[in-house]
């Protein structure tokens, strides 16, 4: 999970609004936000999958907010953490186990059959390089959101 920090110069109402219209009314975009009184206000927001397969390609990050007023100006912090999506935590970990259950029952002799050793290593090799494709994905994908949301908040990332 990464966590980027920032103050804006509007208040939460303001920001929260100018998000909801970027993102609320697009067919492309899921964005929900939560506000209560005296507690911050909280949104998420994540690309909308159109087809099954766009989990590995489109769908990665989940990126969630708050917005916070600080107290002396007409100011808002806000607090964004981009995290992986769940599915794709699923697809890498499954990958991951199974590869290495497999090599672990040759290795305990449970099957001494050799395709059974190249399943094992070719699950492996996949996971591990799904592993490395979401990491290049997800550092890809949190640089294009900072982009989009500091567009729509008026706010420089040079300056963090």
């Amino acid at each position: 999970m990464r966590i980027w920090n920032f103050q804006v110069s509007s208040d939460p109402v303001e920001v929260s609004r100018r998000l909801e219209s970027a993102f609320g009314g697009t067919k492309r975009f899921v964005f929900r936000v939560n506000s209560e009184k005296k507690k911050p206000v909280k949104f998420k927001i994540r690309k909308r999958m159109l087809l099954g397969f766009e989990i590995n390609t489109q769908n990665n990050l989940i990126v969630t907010g708050k917005l916070f007023k600080v107290d002396s100006e007409d100011k808002t912090d806000v607090k964004i953490a981009f995290m992986l999506h769940p599915l794709s935590k699923v697809l890498l970990f499954g990958h991951l186990i199974l590869g290495l259950g497999l090599l672990a029952g040759m290795v305990l002799e449970y099957s001494s059959n050799a395709y059974m050793w190249i399943i094992g290593g070719i699950l492996l090799a996949t996971g591990l390089l799904i592993g490395l494709h979401l990491k290049k994905e997800v550092e890809k994908q949190v640089q294009e959101y900072k982009i989009l949301i500091s567009g729509i908040l008026e706010y420089s990332p040079a300056e963090a």
